[in-house]
């Protein structure tokens, strides 16, 4: 995938999105499948997680990092609720806040985008283990997608690398190549946009000036008492 540079290491954050899962396996006593394609045990998490060196400079510049490549991380529970974050200090292993509770519409239409994507099935699957102990390269960005339905988990993980572009102009102008998975970023903007993030951040948007007028001063006429004795 070729970024514009504008958005430099844009890639680092935008898998840390979702909180981890127990992997259990086996299929005995699952709940059938529902007919609206939503199941009663699923669980959709998702996180990003950057190294050291991507986490200054997002924070350095978060206007240039969309979402998909900003530390965060989201996990949606089978109730509807969709908890998440985003921030440089996000983990794997971290458990957010709910931020909103889906209708079963929309939990719906998101596992059919998974579907769609390839990444609803366990055949999607490429890590076993436990994806809180992975840690990304100085340089690295890691993308986790956690999924649990009708009994069956999997996880998906990619990794790769952000050159340096240290020249400030060449940053804005210069376009790289990212090793990125096309269909965990696209599951990662589709869960990051039912979450409310969007690509301008927070510390991005327009700051107004503060006013500090609290009013007159109520001390003045004491004041003027003081300077009429002395």
């Amino acid at each position: 995938m070729s970024l514009d540079r504008r958005w430099p290491l844009v890639v680092l954050v935008a898998g840390s999105l979702l909180a981890p899962i127990t992997v259990m396996h086996g299929c005995a006593g699952s709940p059938p499948p529902a007919s609206d394609g939503v199941p009663e045990d699923g669980v959709i998490a998702a996180g990003v997680v950057v190294g050291s060196g991507l986490v200054r400079e997002i924070q350095r510049h978060p206007e240039e990092w969309p979402v998909h490549l900003r530390p965060g991380r989201a996990i949606i529970l089978a109730d509807g609720s969709l908890r998440a974050d985003v921030g440089p200090t996000l983990d794997l292993g971290d458990r957010p806040g709910i931020s909103r509770h889906l209708r079963r519409s929309q939990l719906a239409g998101l596992w059919r985008e998974l579907d769609a994507l390839g990444l609803g099935d366990p055949a999607a699957g490429n890590f076993q283990g436990n994806p809180t102990l992975l840690r990304p390269g100085r340089r690295e960005v890691l993308q986790v997608l956690e999924c649990r339905r009708d009994g069956r988990d999997w996880i998906v993980v990619q990794r790769f690398e952000v050159p340096e572009v240290p020249d400030a102009d060449e940053r804005a102008t210069a376009p790289i190549t990212l090793q990125e998975d096309p269909r965990l970023r696209a599951a990662i903007r589709r869960i990051a946009a039912l979450a409310w993030a969007a690509d301008l951040p927070p510390d991005g948007v327009p700051r107004y000036p503060e006013r500090y007028d609290f009013g007159p001063d109520p001390w003045a006429r004491y004041r003027g008492s003081e300077d009429a004795g002395s």
